[in-house]
């Protein structure tokens, strides 16, 4: 039987001491990228800037600086305008004071995790454990390798 804590810990440890390099949003799913930007050209033939790794996280999360939320899942949802404006302001927390650091990844029972950041941040991930239904996942963007992917808080062997 895998151990989620550790396999989450082995999997995102490559995290340690890269740089935070973008934060956006999709819907509602929030996408961090993290280490060196790169061009690469997406399905439909449009170049974007994309990092080394990235993390998508479709379930709840929380941003917290020296214990106060800063931002959260519900940052995300409704109109457009909204999560536009929201990414925004995640993009002038996270990215403002100079490029945040990954310090340490700590995971949970359920397949959720804490990425402490530099500056003081905290970014706790907390699986919804849905049945069937996509938690986060973390892979190498513009690449044809396997996606580590949490599916109603476990680990999902399919990968993509």
């Amino acid at each position: 039987m895998i151990d989620i804590r550790k396999e989450v810990e082995k999997r995102l440890s490559v995290l340690c001491g890269l740089e935070l390099s973008g934060v956006n949003h999709a819907t509602d799913m929030l996408t961090l990228s993290f280490g060196p930007l790169r061009q690469v050209t997406n399905f439909k033939g449009v170049a974007k800037s994309v990092g080394a790794w990235a993390l998508h996280v479709q379930c709840a999360w929380r941003l917290e600086e020296a214990g106060h939320a800063m931002a959260t899942e519900a940052d995300l949802r409704g109109p457009d305008e909204k999560a536009h404006a929201s990414a925004r302001c995640l993009q002038g927390i996270l990215l403002a004071r100079g490029f945040s650091a990954v310090e340490a990844v700590t995971a949970h029972e359920a397949g959720g995790l804490d990425l402490l950041l530099s500056h003081g941040f905290l970014l706790t991930v907390v699986p919804d454990g849905v049945a069937g239904e996509e938690d986060w996942r973390f892979f190498v963007p513009g690449s044809n390798a396997e996606h580590f992917v949490i599916r109603g808080g476990k680990i999902d062997p399919g990968g993509i």
